[in-house]
């Protein structure tokens, strides 16, 4: 099966926070280009809260965020 990367930019944040709030791993790229993987453990209009490989816990201000992507599995 092959894989698709939604990505999901700032200003549509608000909108998608449910979907991503599902999502088993996320990459959250910060506007300094630092990239951020892990599992949503909460995330609001302000601050995703984002637990890493190592259960480090990552407190991000929505400000400082690029985009979000995700991974889905395509049908084919």
């Amino acid at each position: 099966m092959g894989k698709r990367q939604i990505r999901i930019y700032r200003n549509a944040i608000p909108q998608h926070l449910p979907e991503l709030k599902m999502q088993a791993s996320v990459q959250v790229v910060l506007r300094t280009r630092v990239v951020l993987q892990g599992k949503l453990q909460s995330a609001d209009e302000t601050t995703f809260e984002l637990v890493d490989g190592r259960r480090h816990t990552h407190a991000i201000p929505v400000l400082e965020v690029e985009e979000v992507i995700y991974d889905v599995e395509a049908p084919y």
